[in-house]
């Protein structure tokens, strides 16, 4: 038999709770919990006083000494949940997210709801779109740099500053097609060996 100050752990007295994310960061622990305003229970308290809030993460994720991913939750977001100590109310946990007006992304409205878009906070973002004859993957850098994996299988990268390739074993690159290199300053081309060039025409042009 149940003890009956168990029972509200048992779900036999279950809160459930909507609210909304008010802080996600110094939580003492580092385990991704955050403070939530629920409405109706917590509207008179101040966030400092705010129990920290445990989270439920996919069995997808994984968690476990710290290996997996635990941390997306933002500020701002609408949450639900239940209070694990029943009528107490004072151990919320986050068991999911309820988007509201105002969340959707710009980026996928063309495309909705085929192309699913992931954002941070600062810009960084990946677009998988499934829009039949434009699939393409995206994966861009605040700063503008950004690969994509377009329909016909070409990929285009564009680079806002410098690019470096490291190679500590052998690298090998087979072109069917043409080759165009473009450059807008000096070139340096250094080698340890014998540099060979087989060509069936061979023009220099200075």
């Amino acid at each position: 038999m149940i003890p009956n100050n168990f029972i509200e752990y048992y779900g036999d007295q279950t809160r459930w709770f909507l609210g909304e994310v008010v802080k996600v960061k110094d939580d003492p622990l580092k385990l991704g919990r955050v403070k939530v305003k629920v409405f109706g229970v917590y509207d008179d308290i101040d966030d400092a006083h705010l129990p920290w809030a445990q989270i439920v993460v996919p069995v997808t994720q994984g968690v476990h000494e710290g290996k997996g991913q635990y941390l997306g939750i933002l500020v701002g977001t609408q949450v639900f949940g239940i209070f694990l100590d029943g009528q107490n109310s004072q151990l919320p946990m986050v068991i999911g997210t309820v988007p509201k007006e105002g969340d959707a992304n710009p980026k996928a409205d063309a495309n909705y709801p085929t192309n699913k878009v992931y954002e941070t906070e600062t810009g960084h973002y990946k677009e998988y779109d499934d829009t039949a004859g434009a699939e393409r993957i995206k994966e861009a850098h605040t700063s503008g740099t950004y690969y994509e994996m377009q329909a016909d299988g070409s990929i285009v990268t564009f680079i806002t500053k410098d690019s470096y390739s490291i190679v500590l074993g052998d690298e090998s690159v087979t072109i069917a097609g043409k080759v165009t290199i473009n450059v807008g300053g000096d070139v340096d081309l250094t080698a340890g060996g014998t540099v060979s060039i087989n060509a069936k025409n061979l023009k220099l042009n200075s």
